[in-house]
């Protein structure tokens, strides 16, 4: 058993190192990836408040008016007064310059920065777009920490590479706790030692102790990456509702069709919620729709907002709310990954506890491709020791 054990973990380590290096380096990047990004690029997140904010309908007007032909899909509008708004705007895939394929996810898509004093264009930048400048660093960071730049096959293959990882760490304990009475040993650092001893440490103890947070980061990627299978398996043991609902207006609306007011979605919100803040708002082209997102002190995430209030983007009607109050099990359970994936559940403790497992778990990754080399080198060795198997078998004559 245990043989067979340290087969698998051998070579589905190999199979998966290259990927949880390289997103374990982009995490480490990445885990104060707000914090970064806003000090790079002060002059598009901060302004000076100055009396009341205009109406969301003005706003979105000024920042379509930016790029020609492209519509506003999401409105990010935290609540702090200093803060900038961000629009994000996107070109119909129906005109085909910015198709889906299986190696583009998502379409790129154009944010406006704006004063929602003035109604002032700070700046805008391309999500998506590779580059390295100020502007696009973080994006392009985080972009690559999660699909590689692949589109969906990266996503897809970094989540593959999740799972393996995931399933890799109940073999790491079986091998790591062989008996009860030498668990002490899966914890110590040979410090004196060194070398191959030392490095064996670094790889199988640097594991032990941080394990809980492995076990959750590899959850969470599985989650992030193959979400619709993630959902079906949690499905299995709690049922899982639908956040979107299913409340189509106009399937075959065209992308820019007019729409019903957005302050009035924003404040019909309101009144379905009032003890919640709004902390953002999408809007669905195709289905003609509003998505109202309220804050509540209870959410996990306090970027945008976990409960939905659907208004209908032709009439103004309330459609759905998505309640968190009356969520499942498992609904609470998938909740949970994003923001455990991120550390930001926890605070700023939480995001630097993500910062240092990215460079502890890099450090995994380059000692156990060590060991694999020692003892290939070693296994190499001990097959030339051998004797050449001779050859006992009669020569057959080839004339009789």
């Amino acid at each position: 058993m245990r043989k067979a054990v340290v087969f698998l973990h051998r070579w589905v380590g190999l199979a998966v190192l290259l990927f949880i290096a390289i997103t374990a380096i982009t995490g480490t990047i990445i885990a104060f990836d707000k914090e970064i990004d806003h000090t790079l690029n002060d002059d598009l997140f901060y302004v000076q408040p100055a009396g009341q904010r205009l109406g969301m309908d003005e706003l979105v007007k000024r920042a379509e008016a930016v790029y020609a032909g492209k519509r506003v899909t999401f409105v990010r509008s935290p609540e702090e007064a200093n803060k900038a708004y961000e629009f994000y705007l996107r070109t119909p895939n129906a005109a085909g310059a910015e198709a889906a394929s299986m190696f583009k996810a998502t379409s790129k898509y154009h944010t406006v920065y704006m004063n929602p004093y003035t109604g002032l264009v700070l700046g805008s930048r391309v999500n998506g777009e590779f580059g390295l400048d100020k502007r696009h660093i973080i994006p392009f960071f985080v972009r690559f920490h999660y699909s590689l730049y692949l589109g969906a096959f990266g996503k897809w293959l970094l989540g593959i590479a999740a799972l393996l990882w995931l399933i890799d760490h109940f073999g790491a304990v079986y091998l790591s706790f062989p008996n009860l009475q030498a668990w002490k040993k899966s914890f110590q650092f040979r410090w004196r030692a060194g070398g191959h001893k030392l490095n064996f440490d670094m790889h199988r103890s640097g594991s032990m102790w941080i394990l809980p947070v492995l076990l959750a980061l590899s959850l969470s990627s599985v989650y992030l990456n193959l979400n619709d299978q993630f959902k079906w398996v949690v499905n299995k043991f709690s049922p899982v509702t639908t956040v979107e609902c299913a409340c189509h207006v106009d399937p075959n609306a065209k992308w820019l069709a007019d729409t019903a007011s957005w302050d009035g979605a924003i404040k019909l919100a309101q009144q379905t919620k009032p003890d919640m803040v709004v902390g953002g708002m999408t809007f669905l082209p195709d289905t003609r729709k509003f998505i109202v997102s309220m804050k509540s002190p209870a959410d996990l995430t306090k970027e945008v907002g976990m409960t939905k209030v659907y208004v209908n983007a032709i009439t103004g009607e309330l459609m759905h709310v998505h309640d968190r109050s009356q969520e499942t099990a498992g609904d609470t359970f998938n909740a949970w990954q994003l923001p455990l994936h991120s550390g930001r559940v926890f605070g700023i403790i939480g995001q630097i506890i993500i910062l240092l497992s990215g460079i502890v778990i890099t450090i995994i990754c380059v000692t156990g491709f060590l060991i694999y080399l020692k003892k290939a080198k070693a296994r190499d060795a001990k097959q030339s020791l051998l004797p050449p198997v001779k050859n006992t078998q009669t020569p057959t004559a080839i004339f009789p």
